[in-house]
């Protein structure tokens, strides 16, 4: 079940222009609960540089290109945003990194 980290980068004069892509995108594409489960809907932050979004989903197991297609159509939204970058980041959880290796989960 991997999770798909979403980091959004922006200039701080075009959080209004955000915040109302992100409101029609959220009214647009409902989050479809078969096939993840949001751990952060939204984590902000600030620098010199502009706000920093975060969002992570875990994906339901073998729902992985769904999630990913569902999050790429919610991204869109945001295309025409000057000076607004994301990256997708995908990651594993503590169980399938293990398996990777060949280890079992240690009892916690």
């Amino acid at each position: 079940m991997p999770i798909i980290l979403v980091e959004s980068h922006y200039p701080l004069h075009k959080n209004n222009e955000v915040l109302t892509a992100w409101l029609r995108a959220n009214e647009k594409y409902l989050k479809p609960e078969d096939f993840l489960t949001t751990l952060i809907d939204t984590a902000v932050s600030s620098d010199k540089e502009g706000l920093k979004v975060l969002s992570a989903h875990l994906t339901k197991p073998g729902k992985y290109e769904e999630a990913s297609a569902y999050l790429r159509k919610f991204m869109t939204e945001f295309y025409n945003i000057e000076g607004f970058v994301y990256e997708f980041k995908n990651w594993s959880t503590i169980e399938e990194a293990m398996q990777t290796i060949g280890a079992d989960l240690p009892e916690r």
